[in-house]
């Protein structure tokens, strides 16, 4: 996630009393070059936050936004900020992730391949491919029988889903060398700065992206049909 400063965006439009950003001008993530963006507003994840999209006036390519209402204290802001969201390598950070089993990977790579070939029908054997591996991977002994979405609505009895949060507040807890850095007690030194945005960047993703990214694409899927 990288943040947007205000000079950047070249007009707003009015969200109940707050004003939101309407047309940004910022680098690309795509095509890395500065283009402007025309956002949407799909999904309000929740109080705090809308998810937003826009196409690059450059590459034509769809990149995803949050426009926050709120600061990490919950005080809300005159205006809203604006965080676009990095999303040009997926592949490549799954494949360095040493937690993912490899034949998971392997049927993701095969299934943004035969995507890419343009054919539709592998396409779907794929994906059902690596839905059916995430769920063996979390359930060492899926129920036989059981539909995708049965086994799918299982998962948050073997994934504990609240842990990164939890992990969250056990690292800002009172006392704790984050907190102090917060809290402007102790100096945040280049490093530290670097791992304090990219775990920013993991909070929005977890919170905001993923979940308004699967309402966008159901509701996409929905018209479709």
């Amino acid at each position: 996630m990288r943040r947007i400063i205000s000079g950047s965006i070249v007009s707003y439009s009015q969200y109940g009393h707050l004003k939101i950003p309407k047309e940004v001008k910022t680098k690309c993530p795509m095509c890395t070059k500065n283009g402007r963006f025309t956002l949407k507003v799909n999904y309000q994840a929740n109080r705090v936050g809308l998810f937003s999209e826009g196409i690059c006036s450059e590459c034509k390519e769809l990149s995803s936004f949050v426009i926050m209402f709120t600061d990490y204290l919950g005080n809300t802001s005159e205006q809203a900020e604006l965080y676009i969201y990095d999303q040009r390598h997926p592949l490549q950070q799954i494949e360095n992730d040493t937690v993912i089993p490899d034949d998971l990977i392997r049927a993701y790579r095969s299934a943004i391949n035969v995507q890419q070939s343009k054919d539709n029908s592998a396409t779907a054997v794929m994906s059902k491919r690596v839905l059916e591996g995430v769920i063996k991977h979390f359930q060492s002994e899926p129920k036989q029988g059981n539909h995708l979405a049965e086994q799918l609505e299982q998962l948050p009895k073997h994934v504990d889903f609240t842990k990164p949060i939890v992990t969250l507040s056990q690292m800002v807890k009172p006392g704790s060398h984050l907190n102090k850095i917060l809290e402007l007690e102790h100096e945040l030194d280049e490093d530290m700065a670097e791992l304090l945005v990219d775990l920013l960047g993991g909070l929005m993703e977890y919170l905001y992206i993923l979940p308004s990214k699967m309402e966008t694409i159901h509701q996409q899927m929905n018209q479709r049909f």
